[in-house]
């Protein structure tokens, strides 16, 4: 499994981590960006922080629920995309591949919308 396998999948549980390292599973929307794949999310949400505090995550491909495993996990590097184009960039890409749904969903500025960016190891 490598990151490429991952930019056609729905949804994804998105493992961070806790100080303590205890494990938080989100699932979440994923799209390829560039050769990473990203997230967006609230800049207030804890995965931010947990993102900010410990790069470590793991992502593996799920159900809407996230209640369901479907693929092998892949360990990856998270970072948040600081730069404001790349933001802007990295929600068309997202908006692109999930339509309507995510016009609904994703509306309003930037400005309090994190993009969290997966590297493979």
């Amino acid at each position: 499994m490598n990151i490429e396998s991952f930019k056609d999948v729905q949804y994804v549980n998105l493992i961070t981590f806790k100080r303590d390292g205890t494990e938080v599973v989100t699932p979440v929307w994923i799209a390829g960006f560039q050769n990473s794949l990203v997230v967006t999310t609230n800049v207030n949400a804890g995965k931010v922080k947990r993102v900010r505090n410990n790069g470590k995550a793991i992502i593996y491909e799920t159900n809407q629920s996230g209640s369901k495993q479907l693929s092998e996990e892949l360990d990856v590097q998270a970072s948040l995309i600081e730069d404001s184009n790349l933001k802007d960039q990295a929600v068309a890409v997202i908006k692109e591949k999930y339509g309507l749904m995510a016009k609904m969903m994703i509306k309003g500025s930037n400005s309090n919308r994190a993009i969290i960016k997966l590297d493979q190891l």
